[in-house]
């Protein structure tokens, strides 16, 4: 218990990191915390793969939203650029993370994983792109609904994934 909120406030002072501090400080915040992370939560090598699939979505994702103009940057060089911030991608990393750990309680709760996929990922966009050079296209509530969409199977997906590979520990199992 005490692990899973330690990684939970370990995973938030880097969110900070990413969204205050962009790429350069986000990325440092993101290498240590994956450090931490392997050192001392990490059960199992294969939550790497998690996490290099959800870098790989992060860039389709994010990608998508910023070329579809769902996501604008103040800087030009982002508009003309392929990737999203790597702040941003960092961010994507450090939630593949949580899987296994701080949101284990998801194992096998589909629709709960996508309940809170379609709000918290929601409510993590908009009080990141008041934080940060990013904003989110108006109107506002077809944005919000869009990322809650895709999110809400993004979640459930990161829920199988860890159930499919065996990444949950068998203390953290739920018995309905």
């Amino acid at each position: 218990m005490m692990k899973t909120l330690l990684q939970a406030i370990l995973f938030q002072a880097t969110w900070f990191a990413c969204v205050l501090g962009g790429s350069v400080y986000g990325g440092l915040a993101t290498l240590l915390y994956l450090f931490l992370h392997d050192h001392y939560f990490l059960k199992k090598r294969k939550e790497w793969q998690l996490m290099l699939l959800f870098f790989t979505l992060g860039v389709i994702v994010d990608g998508l939203f910023f070329h579809f103009h769902v996501f604008l940057s103040a800087h030009k060089e982002t508009e003309l650029a392929v990737l999203p911030p790597l702040w941003l991608l960092c961010l994507w990393i450090c939630v593949a993370t949580l899987f296994a750990h701080s949101l284990s309680f998801l194992q096998g709760r589909y629709w709960l994983s996508a309940g809170l996929g379609f709000v918290g990922p929601v409510l993590s966009y908009l009080t990141g792109s008041n934080m940060s050079d990013i904003e989110l296209a108006k109107p506002l509530w077809i944005t919000l609904v869009s990322i809650g969409a895709v999110w809400s199977l993004i979640l459930p997906l990161g829920v199988f994934l860890c159930d499919q590979w065996g990444l949950y520990s068998n203390e953290g199992r739920i018995h309905d």
